[in-house]
């Protein structure tokens, strides 16, 4: 009885049902009314005019009846206030009028429009939601029960009972749970549990003597056993199809309340408004619709279909927390590029707000509507945040499985490091979130996803020492500081700054164990580096084809480690603190780097200037007026001029840093301008103003070629 009942409530919800009630309740309304006592008594006679204009209002009324579900998501609260106003206007004028020009009984015509009016209301109800419906459906019962009363008093009680036919007719439809012990009972399935697998023959035993056993009786029961469970299972769907547009109507409702919530933070920030009120997802949704998903929970239960629900109930709570993500107007997350430290922000912000907000929240919820299923409602809530949790715990694995310096070194390890931040502050959330067994995979998952950002932390040092030792780059023609020391440098300076983090993974996932028995430090780990480092970069600035050149790559190197060290933020921070850190970059540090600096400087000027200051050696046993000695002179200073602009012509194109540079400069100066004004003094005794004709370079041109050296790209004019 209860399914036949079921099925009568299923047909009468359908919308091709009552857009053909509708249409021929408003097309009988108007022709009735159209001959009452009442249109003659408000409008007159007929003419053209008045049929014309009746005409074409009728086929407005009646199109808007047959399309009328068009304009059933369009209207919000604002618009359905408005309808509500203008229909409660028109009809006041129009009892009013009404009452002052009607005059005797009411006729048959106007009886039978009334009442097909007040049945089109109740169309118009089932397939809008206008908020005018309802109001009409009273005005146009409570106009007949008037009416028929006017006829004869006896007849109000028939019109009452057509009202309370169709008022209790309204209510039924628009109650989504049954009426009978609050679920639907289903007709007695027989229930078929297959083991699916394949039937092996049976062998013969000869030794017992038993005869072989045929297996056809077993194929035939196995293709009896399918076609049983292919037919239990499109019965199954079948219940299934009668049930599911029951459910789906108080999921309707609640999707409505969806965006009854983002309608009120219209203008407003997500983030503020869930930080202010924690059950701001909650309250809104009204206890009906709560109790209404609750009883679909119990339907779904009572006939078997709890997985089903579970599906559609989660489906539209995904749904749900997606547009959540939306309003956050965070970075995406599905590509990673140079921006990668941005979308991290974004990601941990997001993370933030799903674990410790959104996903509380969908808990509550869910716990109110599985009220009295905790196993169901732990299920479905897994399958609700799910999807959002595996879309932010991708990004994170991208992040993991990028290679160190495949393309940009400096921003993988920085970003691997907040990333694994991240997972560390996020993983206590999802724990608590998350304590039940259904999501036991999705907690694996994140610890895995951790697990293998602590490990590319924990490797950064080994690929680095795999750089340096394979560090095979062709050297650099103009002497500048080398990429290797440049990438270097940074991946130390990233360790310091984040030594707490790097520490925690070295301790949580470490590398080998030392000869003495304990596993490598990080104070360790970076004195190695940085002596690998110095002893990479001495041995590659000998391969230079020219010396001075090697010499000068050398002081650059070293005068950017030790700048780098001595005023990046993050090392002379620790520097200053009491870490372990300290003794790799201590004062006997700093002096040997002082001193190579010094050696490097020393060689320099050996290998470029040596046989330059040889051409302007003086022999004090020389007459000035030896013609002989005057011609060694002459030709010395030719040799001189040359080679003096072949080294400023070639180490003009060279590259030295600032400090460095002017360092070089001034030791050059303090060198070579002397000697080279005691042998232009001299030439001048020997040979008076005819030394002019010989000298190409005074002391000013000197100074001013040799601060033209080390520019780089930067040519020297002649």
């Amino acid at each position: 009885m209860a399914s036949l009942v079921f099925k009568i409530q299923r047909w009468l919800k359908q919308p091709k049902v009552w857009r053909f009630v509708g249409f021929a309740s408003t097309v009988i309304g108007l022709l009735f009314y159209a001959m009452s006592s009442a249109f003659n008594s408000l409008f007159g006679e007929w003419n053209l005019l008045k049929t014309f204009l009746y005409s074409v209002l009728s086929f407005i009324i009646c199109v808007t009846v047959l399309f009328a579900k068009a304009w059933e998501h369009s209207s919000n609260l604002r618009i359905k206030a408005h309808m509500a106003f203008f229909v409660l206007t028109i009809t006041s004028f129009y009892s009013f009028f009404f009452d002052k020009a009607a005059k005797g009984k009411p006729d048959a015509y106007g009886l039978v429009s009334c009442a097909a009016f007040a049945v089109m209301s109740l169309s118009l109800s089932r397939r809008t939601r206008c908020g005018f419906e309802v109001d009409m459906l009273y005005f146009f019962l409570g106009a007949l029960i008037v009416q028929l009363m006017k006829i004869k008093w006896v007849l109000g009680i028939a019109g009452a009972g057509f009202s309370y036919f169709l008022i209790v007719l309204f209510s039924w439809l628009d109650d989504p749970q049954p009426e009978e012990n609050g679920y639907i009972e289903l007709q007695d399935q027989p229930q078929v549990i297959i083991q699916v697998g394949s039937l092996q023959p049976r062998e013969s035993n000869a030794s017992s003597g038993s005869a072989p056993v045929s297996t056809q009786p077993e194929a035939n029961i196995q293709d009896q056993a399918t076609i049983d469970g292919d037919s239990h299972s499109q019965k199954a769907n079948a219940d299934f199809a009668l049930i599911k547009p029951h459910l789906l109507v108080s999921l309707k409702a609640l999707k409505k309340q969806n965006q009854k919530i983002f309608g009120l933070l219209y203008g407003q920030s997500l983030v503020d408004s869930i930080q202010h009120d924690h059950n701001l997802f909650t309250d809104v949704i009204p206890l009906k619709i709560i109790n209404r998903l609750n009883g679909a929970v119990k339907i779904a239960a009572a006939n078997g279909f709890e997985k089903e629900w579970c599906q559609l109930y989660s489906s539209c709570r995904r749904e749900f927390l997606h547009q959540c993500l939306s309003k956050l107007e965070l970075e995406d997350l599905n590509n990673i590029d140079k921006n990668t430290l941005d979308r991290i922000s974004s990601w941990r912000e997001g993370f933030r707000i799903a674990i410790h907000k959104l996903f509380p929240a969908e808990r509550r919820l869910c716990n109110r509507v599985f009220f009295g299923f905790s196993s169901l409602e732990d299920l479905t809530f897994m399958l609700i945040c799910k999807e959002l949790t595996v879309y932010f715990l991708n990004f994170a694995n991208t992040v993991a499985n990028t290679t160190p310096f495949e393309n940009s070194w400096r921003s993988t390890l920085a970003s691997q490091v907040e990333m694994f931040r991240g997972m560390c502050d996020m993983i206590p959330g999802l724990e608590s979130v998350f304590p039940d067994q259904h999501s036991a995979l999705l907690k694996i998952e994140a610890m895995m996803t951790r697990q293998r950002l602590g490990e590319k932390i924990r490797d950064v040092f080994k690929d680095m020492e795999n750089l340096i030792c394979c560090d095979s780059a062709i050297v650099d023609v103009v002497g500048d500081v080398d990429v290797l020391t440049y990438n270097i440098m940074y991946g130390l300076s990233v360790a310091l700054r984040n030594w707490d983090i790097i520490e925690k993974a070295l301790i949580e996932y470490p590398m080998g164990i030392n000869k003495g028995g304990s596993y490598p430090s990080l104070s360790s780990q970076i004195a190695r580096i940085v002596e690998l480092l110095d002893n990479h970069l001495e041995a590659k600035c000998k391969t230079y084809t020219d010396p001075a050149l090697g010499h000068v790559a050398m002081l650059n190197n070293v005068t950017f480690i030790t700048q780098r060290v001595l005023h990046h933020p993050s090392i002379a921070r620790f520097r200053s603190d009491n870490y372990s850190s300290a003794n790799i970059w201590d004062e006997d540090w700093m002096k040997k780097c002082t001193a190579k600096i010094r050696q490097n400087l020393e060689d320099y000027k050996r290998s470029s200037w040596n046989e330059v200051l040889g051409l302007l050696k003086l022999d004090n046993n020389e007459s000035l007026e030896n013609n002989v000695a005057a011609e060694s002179m002459k030709e010395k200073l030719k040799l001189f001029n040359v080679q003096f602009e072949e080294i400023c012509c070639t180490q003009s194109k060279w590259f030295a840093r600032d400090d460095i540079r002017k360092e070089i400069i001034v030791s050059v100066e303090n060198i070579l301008l002397p000697a080279y004004g005691s042998f232009v003094g001299r030439l001048q005794d020997v040979l008076g103003k005819a030394a002019y004709d010989y000298i190409q370079y005074g002391m000013l041109d000197i100074q001013d070629r040799l601060n033209r050296l080390f520019l780089g790209d930067k040519r020297m004019s002649r």
